[in-house]
């Protein structure tokens, strides 16, 4: 699995405005209890595949960036940092392989976790996922891939990659729960409690692309960005439909984009 932490260190040092308006929580309470509102989970649109008002397009030059990996660092993107690497033949890759989706609830250095008030938070609070919900995370994730790239469309999901296949790795981190896991609350288990949020936290999505046959990284990503807010309940119910949203929206976002620069490294 690629590093995606180093590349975590370096989104903080570019945009650290951008990400701490980003990632600020306002603490609010409704009915006595405890609620953050702003932000919500995360789209990620790939490396050069998005649309912006400026196409994207890797940096020229002999100032130009280039990583640890050997990619370029890539102009106008949506992204809040993305790496490609030159001339690469998109329009051979008509398979694709989700490699194993690696959840954690691991933080950049300069997270600082939320206050759990043991009064109405309840004494066994947590904003942490167990194990078994980071595995089921991680197992949705492909899921959803296989609904979205059905068999109707030009990319086949593959279990083993040749060199036709694009390999994807996929890291989701820096979850950031806008209240405590449901079942850990003083009030999961209180008749009436209910727990109100705008939104069911926050995440960051870090991608790599690779060669299915020489393992060569072809592209990387990170980013944060923001979903429609909506007051609700925040139950274990609501987030896991919130999340599935999130992985279906980036899920067709990059279908759509793979097909668009195929077909523009197809053009003559």
């Amino acid at each position: 699995m690629l590093n995606y932490f180093t590349l975590w260190r370096g989104l903080m040092l570019k945009i650290q405005t951008v990400t701490n308006d980003i990632v600020m929580m306002v603490r609010s309470r409704v009915n006595g209890l405890k609620h953050q509102q702003n932000g919500f989970l995360l789209l990620v649109s790939l490396v050069l595949f998005s649309c912006s008002s400026e196409p994207p397009s890797l940096q020229t030059g002999a100032d130009k960036e280039v990583n640890k990996a050997g990619l370029t660092r890539v102009d106008n993107s949506p992204m809040d940092l993305s790496y490609a690497r030159e001339d690469v033949a998109w329009s051979k890759y008509h398979k694709l392989m989700f490699a194993k989706v690696n959840v954690n609830n691991d933080h950049p250095d300069d997270y600082r976790p939320p206050r759990i008030d043991p009064m109405s938070d309840g004494p066994n609070a947590t904003y942490d996922l167990d194990d078994a919900t980071l595995l089921k995370m991680g197992q949705e994730f492909v899921k959803v891939a296989q609904g979205v790239f059905d068999e109707d469309q030009p990319f086949e999901i593959v279990t083993q990659a040749d060199a036709n296949t694009l390999v994807i790795e996929v890291m989701i981190t820096d979850i950031r729960l806008t209240a405590p896991v449901e079942s850990s609350r003083r009030s999961y288990n209180s008749i009436g409690g209910t727990t109100y949020t705008e939104s069911s936290g926050s995440l960051v999505i870090a991608a790599g692309l690779k060669d299915g046959e020489s393992g060569q990284i072809l592209a990387q990503a990170l980013d944060r960005g923001a979903a429609i807010d909506q007051w609700k309940q925040n139950t274990k119910v609501f987030n896991w439909g919130d999340m599935r949203t999130i992985y279906r929206n980036w899920l067709t976002t990059f279908k759509s984009s793979l097909i668009r620069v195929s077909a523009s490294d197809q053009q003559p």
